[in-house]
């Protein structure tokens, strides 16, 4: 903020406009795009001030992008001056171009995405546009020289102690925003599109595809870039599995209409395990595709990877908070007359210093049918928590423990 914060100041100065057109990238809580708009708001009296100014705001966690709009209202300022998407990290609407790209970028998406990121930031700029970056230190050398290497010009160049500020756009521009010419590149690169195909029209968010085996049933994983267990599963995971294996006959009775839903599936572990873990215990009563698949999560990469790797199965992918904010949506994924689902399977994700056990119960409850099994597979201090609160109406079945890990089955009566 301070580097753009002089930035502007030598913009104003000159005499030339303010960005119009805004995009804050992997945007986290919203700190740098509700500043950004804030800092645009007091510029109301000026004759700089754009009258056509819009700040987006996107992430790939519905948490960020909810947490962003709770906290622009907080700061009051007005809907239609920003606006927040859950996105991949340059998403957005097809052929969107913008003034200014600002980005706290993570790490953690990997050189692959990064890389594609210097590339594609600067392919969606409008002419005179600029893209601000704020990286570890770690990462300083490889980005200046990924800039050099797509032929961009590092308008700006300012270490910190622990980050490092770039400021870049194409070359022919002055060394200063908003005075650059449109990108160059031989290829037009447009914002990445989500819901669907993600491996196969953005390579660079593939890592590796490997061969795992849990439970004594092998299978194969393409993982995805910037999410965890991309070399093994969890220890989540596996002791959900684990007790899958135990529970064995009582989980779920075959049925061509039965219904699964997977909250938090991260790669596709589990899901992908389940697949054939299924199959192979209903034969030859049935098949995997007996079932219908509802995967949800607050991670949109996340859910990409999952249906990625359940390609040959019907699946249905539902981003969202937790299961009791989003039980109407995900019940209305289902036929109308049984929106409840037979087999609930979850890693649920905590917020810390928030209390979401019994709202958590509370979704179970009403999306799992009479009859159901919920299994939810937690640290184990989270899971005893959770197994005491365990209100009326559910027996539970048995429990496993791995490495500080706990899986326990709950079956509604």
């Amino acid at each position: 903020m301070k580097v753009l914060s002089q930035q502007w100041d030598a913009v104003t100065r000159q005499g030339k406009p303010l960005p119009q057109t805004v995009l804050d990238a992997g945007c986290g809580v919203g700190v740098i795009g509700i500043c950004v708009a804030g800092a645009l708001l007091v510029q109301g009296d000026s004759p700089w001030f754009p009258p056509s100014f819009h700040v987006r705001c996107q992430d790939r966690d519905e948490l960020a992008t909810i947490i962003t709009e709770y906290n622009a209202q907080k700061n009051r300022i007005p809907r239609g001056l920003l606006s927040s998407h859950t996105e991949p990290l340059l998403g957005g609407p097809l052929h969107a171009r913008w003034d200014l790209i600002v980005s706290n970028i993570p790490a953690k998406a990997g050189k692959p995405v990064l890389a594609d990121f210097i590339l594609r930031s600067a392919a969606l700029l409008n002419p005179g546009g600029s893209v601000l970056v704020v990286v570890v230190n770690p990462l300083a050398d490889f980005f200046r020289l990924q800039i050099a290497q797509a032929n961009l010009l590092l308008q700006y160049d300012e270490l910190g102690r622990e980050h490092r500020v770039f400021m870049y756009g194409p070359l022919g521009s002055a060394p200063h925003p908003y005075g650059a010419i449109p990108y160059p590149g031989e290829v037009p690169l447009e914002p990445v599109q989500g819901g669907g195909g993600l491996f196969r029209d953005y390579p660079m968010y593939h890592r590796r595809r490997g061969n795992y085996v849990m439970e004594g049933l092998a299978y194969s994983l393409d993982t995805i870039q910037g999410v965890a267990d991309f070399d093994t599963p969890s220890e989540a995971v596996q002791v959900a599995a684990k007790l899958m294996t135990r529970l064995k006959g009582e989980t779920l009775r075959v049925s061509p209409r039965s219904s699964i839903l997977i909250y938090e599936p991260g790669q596709g572990h589990f899901p992908r395990w389940l697949l054939g873990y299924l199959a192979k215990e209903t034969k030859p009563e049935g098949a995997s595709s007996m079932y219908r698949w509802v995967l949800f999560s607050r991670n949109i990469l996340a859910l990409e990877a999952s249906r990625y790797n359940m390609a040959e199965e019907t699946v249905l992918t539902i981003p969202g908070l937790d299961l009791s904010i989003h039980r109407k949506r995900l019940a209305a994924a289902l036929e109308p007359e049984r929106p409840t689902y037979d087999l609930i399977i979850g890693f649920p994700q905590f917020v810390p210093q928030t209390d979401r056990i019994i709202p958590l119960w509370e979704g179970i409850r009403e999306l799992l049918s009479p009859g159901g099994i919920g299994i939810m597979a937690l640290p184990a201090s989270e899971a005893e928590r959770f197994d005491r609160k365990k209100p009326s109406g559910f027996n539970r079945l048995r429990d496993c423990k791995r490495n500080g890990f706990r899986a326990v089955g709950y079956r509604l009566l």
